[in-house]
């Protein structure tokens, strides 16, 4: 749909990887669309792309990466699109976790668990919302008790996706009552399999179960686990939602293409005028889109922290994401409401109710407009005194 000018070495990149994918085809969609099909082809799928050296690019060599760029990163997320591959199942891991071990971690957690976590040995979960605290993450009341040899957590944890299959989770917990809600906050590496550790799915509006609740009750976490230092929590969350915004992101910019994809394919030839129009609309947003998060990709060099401009490409995609998919039920019609659709058009009301929750998660459209607004535009915080 779109193709940018990239630079030569980018370009042999993306055809080194093209013909790595015509030698190792991806699995191909089949009629079970279980969980626990989904997690046996994603692990797999997952494992043969780490043999070939293809997840992960942006990571140092002696991590298992490539040393590159962000914007090759892009490329093998837009190459594995175009051959409809499954998703990677491990990406939290690949793109949150792998990057903040990095450049936070000690020697033995690198070594512990980027290498499982590249091969998809290792799932990770995100223990970062709460019932409580969703986009006012600061807010955060799990808390771990500091006790001899490490950690003892409790709380409770929500939307915490794939919580359920997971091996380990990195959990946003309280250390302390510092007297600024963000200073009293610690990033922990928490084992799902420990005693105390209780997952609760949740189905959502699209029929789909991967989110859940996650209950911790007294669990212990050594020392060990704890990234960074003490009350460092708030600091690494962040750079955790950097990375998040701008790689996980691009990545579901691709979803929402394929969605937009099978529109035209099902609908470009007999949609009425207007609808027509919409459908270009939708066309010259996703190159936009994905445009703008390139240009902000060619800003990074190897090894550096996103920035906030990922707050601009996550509301832009997320917003046109819904109004995509609110065009594609009105393309499929009164049968949508009715539940009589198959084939893409059943895909089609499937994304529809996937996309109602894509302006919450990673942060919601107002969080993303603060963040746009107070670190990219410079423009004063707004403070609201209580009458």
């Amino acid at each position: 749909m779109l193709r940018l000018g990239l630079s030569e070495q980018s370009e042999e990149f993306r055809k080194t990887l093209r013909d790595w994918l015509a030698n190792n085809r991806p699995p191909v969609e089949t009629a079970d669309t279980s969980l626990e099909q989904f997690e046996r082809i994603g692990r797999a799928w997952q494992r043969q792309l780490a043999d070939g050296r293809w997840l992960a690019t942006h990571w140092p060599v002696e991590f298992g990466g490539r040393g590159l760029s962000l914007v090759e990163e892009a490329i093998v997320q837009e190459e594995l699109v175009r051959v409809s591959a499954p998703q990677v199942l491990g990406l939290f891991g690949l793109t949150m976790v792998g990057p903040i071990l990095i450049s936070h971690g000690t020697k033995v957690q690198r070594e512990r668990f980027l290498p499982r976590l590249l091969s998809g040995d290792d799932i990770w979960c995100q223990g970062f919302s709460e019932p409580g605290a969703g986009s006012d993450l600061a807010a955060v009341k799990a808390r771990a008790v500091p006790v001899d040899g490490g950690y003892k957590l409790s709380g409770q944890k929500v939307w915490t996706s794939f919580a359920h299959i997971a091996d380990w989770c990195f959990v946003l917990c309280r250390t302390s009552e510092a007297e600024k809600k963000h200073e009293g906050l610690s990033y922990l590496l928490v084992d799902m399999k420990s005693p105390g550790i209780r997952t609760r799915p949740l189905q959502q509006i699209s029929g789909d179960r991967e989110f859940n609740e996650v209950f911790f009750d007294d669990v212990f976490v050594p020392a060990e686990q704890l990234v960074g230092q003490q009350g460092e929590g708030w600091k690494i969350a962040i750079s955790t939602l950097m990375f998040e915004r701008v790689v996980l992101t691009f990545a579901r910019q691709l979803q929402s293409e394929v969605a937009l994809n099978k529109m035209l394919t099902e609908f470009a030839t007999t949609a009425s005028a207007s609808h027509r129009v919409e459908l270009a609309r939708a066309v010259v947003d996703a190159c936009a889109t994905r445009a703008l998060a390139y240009s902000h990709l060619m800003k990074y060099t190897p090894g550096d922290t996103p920035g906030p401009e990922g707050s601009i490409d996550k509301l832009l995609w997320s917003e046109g994401f819904q109004r995509l998919c609110k065009l594609g039920v009105a393309l499929v019609g009164s049968k949508a409401a009715l539940g009589e659709v198959s084939g893409e058009a059943a895909a089609i009301v499937h994304y529809y109710l996937y996309s109602r929750g894509r302006t919450i998660a990673a942060g919601s459209s107002e969080i993303q407009r603060n963040i746009i607004a107070e670190r990219i535009l410079g423009l004063p915080r707004l403070r609201y005194e209580k009458s």
